[in-house]
């Protein structure tokens, strides 16, 4: 694969995930920016403050449902510990995220708690991320910003030593006295902050490792629903399985795999409601959900500048096209698609109809065929789906083995516990 550093490859999609997120819309953006500039003034090393900004960046990526979001905007926060533990096992998997995961766990932390805590334990960037989170929800989108230094900051000052870390109190009184604090905040976008950080974070990222991140990123969306919490697993490894089948090579098949892992990403833009809906979606909704494979083409955009990445957002973003030109999001034919989308397509429709969801229960693997063979799916590749049915008893296994790993890591993450609100 081509030479890719782990900033190259973070950077855009945390950036783009903010953008397109539904339930925290450029919230992850502006508490980056506030614990840049409180940990600039704090004098933090240079990887520290790359761990800093992209841990702020990710922090609420365990929030799964919009009740969780409108408790998270809530001024305080009564029962944080879901998401802080949800966000911190989402993202402790991939190997250079492990300190970023940590600092996450933590990111509620009360400055009294942590008096009672062993010191490693928690990470001094999460008190950072603590007091911008907030300084976050206490600024009112419909009050000009600078009007508002002084009550943000009188509200803060009142529960330090208590809620708040006193040294980084000190470090944000400090950085809140110029109006460039204040006007970043509304201003500074994900990608020009992470310029000024002088971190490299250059390692050349394996196959393997870019595997790694894009399981990590499938999380923040299957675990978004009970009902979808294997989906983008079990896309990924039956893309894979079937590309050996048709004699893909190993290299073809793990883009298929990370393909599989990224194809949902763009239902962060769409209401979890909509995905969980107990019933038939209306036209309306149908139309919205239509929407996710425009925001994942969106998400994977920049990732197209390395030529290994090419044919995997391409596959991931074009996975409800038809050959017959009745798909979405453009309408292509035949000779606009190729076999790894196809591939894709049919891991798709094959985990979905083996699933339960809200209104039904996932059907068994005869039943998924039976679908495919009389509807419209058919056509996607009738010599595809041949080999596809050979292998029946391999792709059986393989899906009940990727829900059953899924599911248990799922309730492990639901069950955790993480530091006292």
């Amino acid at each position: 694969m081509d030479k890719l550093t782990l900033r190259e490859l973070a950077i855009p999609m945390i950036k783009s995930i903010d953008s397109f997120n539904y339930l925290l819309k450029s919230h992850h953006r502006r508490t980056a920016v506030i614990a840049y500039h409180i940990g600039m003034k704090m004098g933090l090393p240079k990887e520290s403050l790359f761990n800093l900004v992209t841990a702020a960046a990710l922090h609420d990526i365990g929030a799964l449902s919009v009740q969780e979001r409108n408790m998270l905007v809530q001024k305080d926060v009564e029962n944080p510990k879901p998401h802080c533990v949800m966000g911190q096992r989402m993202l402790a998997s991939f190997a250079p995220f492990k300190t970023i995961s940590d600092i996450i766990k933590h990111h509620h932390i009360k400055y009294e708690d942590s008096l009672n805590m062993p010191e490693v334990e928690v990470p001094f960037e999460s008190h950072i991320i603590h007091l911008a989170d907030r300084i976050d929800i206490l600024i009112s989108p419909d009050e000009f910003i600078l009007n508002q230094k002084q009550p943000v900051t009188a509200h803060i000052r009142d529960k330090v030593g208590a809620i708040f870390h006193p040294e980084v109190f000190d470090a944000f009184d400090a950085a809140a006295k110029s109006d460039i604090f204040w006007i970043e905040i509304n201003n500074l976008e994900i990608e020009q902050l992470f310029k000024r950080i002088d971190f490299s974070a250059n390692f050349v990222l394996t196959v393997d490792r870019v595997l790694d991140f894009a399981l990590v990123m499938s999380r923040i969306i299957d675990f978004r629903s009970k009902f979808t919490v294997s989906h983008s697993y079990t896309v990924a490894h039956l893309a894979a399985l079937i590309g050996s089948f048709l004699g893909f090579s190993e290299e073809k098949c793990k883009k298929l795999m990370a393909a599989g892992y990224l194809h949902d990403i763009g239902k962060i833009g769409i209401d979890p409601g909509i995905v969980e809906k107990n019933g038939a979606l209306t036209d309306e909704e149908f139309n919205q959900m239509k929407l996710h494979t425009y925001y994942t083409g969106q998400i994977l955009n920049e990732l197209t500048t390395s030529e290994w990445f090419r044919e995997i957002v391409t596959w991931a973003e074009r996975h409800h096209e038809k050959p017959d030109g009745t798909g979405y999001p453009y309408a292509l034919t035949d000779e606009s698609l190729d076999d790894g989308m196809k591939v894709i397509a049919y891991s798709d429709v094959i985990s979905a109809l083996m699933e339960d969801r809200p209104y039904r229960k996932g059907g068994t693997m005869e039943e998924a065929f039976d679908i495919i063979r009389n509807s419209k799916l058919l056509g996607i590749s009738p010599t595809i789906f041949g080999i596809i049915e050979e292998h029946s008893e391999e792709i059986n296994a393989m899906v009940q083995n990727c829900r059953e790993i899924k599911y248990q890591e799922y309730r492990m993450g639901i069950a955790g516990e993480c530091s006292p609100a």
